[in-house]
């Protein structure tokens, strides 16, 4: 080979593996050069996250604390609030006008309905309210004439709140107490009483039509020709020694109640349900028992005289004496207890 050639094939080679040589080096050092970039790139990345989370947290915990604060603030604010608009409220109540009257008593509602905590007292202020002053005549006579008497306006408004308010709100060791109250033919439908203490109050001619009256307490209450149809008078309601004369009862539940000695003479109680009803010793002269519902129902010395017992159901009865039946009225559809009879006087 020429020395020549030789020579440069030989320069040429040296050339290429100095080339591939500085390629080689190149190469490993951009490898190497990102791997130490990557890792710094992600040990920057921890620690960017890690102050990130770190003032989150802290800022968290600040707006919590802010909040917190907040609520608090509005929390007593509210309160102070309701504090003043009670107060303001009661006031009222003493006031010597009429209007001013009625408007604390429906601002002291507003006032149960937005803050549960004071419901109960608002309640026991108003009921507290209508013992106290219910027994004020009213109208008031004119020209020295009476004028026959009702419920007052504003005693009217406080039974009307008491009767429509929210029970789930009631306190559990506090009654609703009208007791000896005067609501004479105040409107009280649809009113939820139950377990209220109406002792002696004075209901007469009041319309109780499905009121709720479960477990109310009524011993001795004057309930001449009050509207009690529909009426829910069940769950042990006590009306022992009631005045009911007169009184209207179609289709009241009275199972299981309590009216022992009760004054029944005239009452409507037709289609009423008195399944369990203790009625032994009440006055049921005269009453319209037609249809009614006496199933196990104790008559025990009741007296019958002239009661309207058509269509009655009387075959579980306790205490009924034939001799009750004979004083009765009634018709071949009513359903007697075993071995006892129709009086020949009975409608057919």
């Amino acid at each position: 080979m020429n020395p020549a050639v030789e020579s440069a094939l030989i320069s040429a080679g040296a050339t290429i593996v100095s080339v591939l040589a500085t390629a080689t080096v190149a190469i490993v050092g951009f490898r190497t050069s990102r791997s130490t970039n990557q890792k710094t790139l992600d040990a920057a990345k921890a620690a960017t996250d890690k102050t990130v989370e770190a003032a989150r947290d802290t800022n968290k915990a600040t707006i919590d604390a802010a909040h917190a604060d907040i609520r608090h603030t509005l929390d007593a604010t509210r309160e102070g609030q309701f504090a003043d608009r009670y107060t303001k409220a009661v006031e009222q109540l003493g006031s010597d006008r009429l209007d001013v009257r009625i408007g604390g008593i429906y601002a002291l509602e507003r006032v149960a309905r937005d803050s549960a905590r004071d419901h109960p007292a608002v309640m026991e202020v108003l009921t507290a309210f209508v013992r106290c002053r219910s027994g004020e005549r009213w109208p008031p006579a004119v020209d020295g004439e009476e004028r026959e008497r009702s419920t007052r306006p504003d005693i009217q408004a406080a039974v009307t709140v008491v009767g429509r308010r929210d029970t789930e709100r009631d306190s559990p060791d506090r009654c609703i107490d009208l007791t000896d109250a005067v609501l004479i033919r105040a409107d009280l439908a649809g009113a939820k009483l139950g377990g209220a203490v109406l002792t002696g109050a004075h209901l007469e001619g009041a319309d109780l039509s499905e009121a709720g009256l479960s477990g109310a307490v009524l011993t001795g209450a004057h309930l001449e020709g009050a509207d009690l149809s529909e009426a829910a008078l069940g769950g042990r309601a006590d009306l022992t020694g009631a005045h009911l004369d007169k009184a209207k009862l179609p289709g009241a539940k009275l199972q299981w109640g309590i009216l022992t000695g009760a004054r029944l003479g005239g009452a409507t109680l037709s289609y009423a349900d008195l399944e369990e009803a203790d009625l032994s010793e009440a006055d049921l002269s005269g009453a319209n028992l037609s249809h009614a519902d006496l199933e196990r129902a104790d008559l025990s010395e009741a007296d019958l005289s002239g009661a309207d017992l058509s269509d009655a159901d009387l075959r579980d009865v306790r205490g009924l004496l034939q001799e009750q039946l004979d004083a009765a009225l009634g018709n071949m559809e009513t359903k007697l207890p075993d071995g006892y009879r129709c009086s020949a006087a009975w409608s057919t």
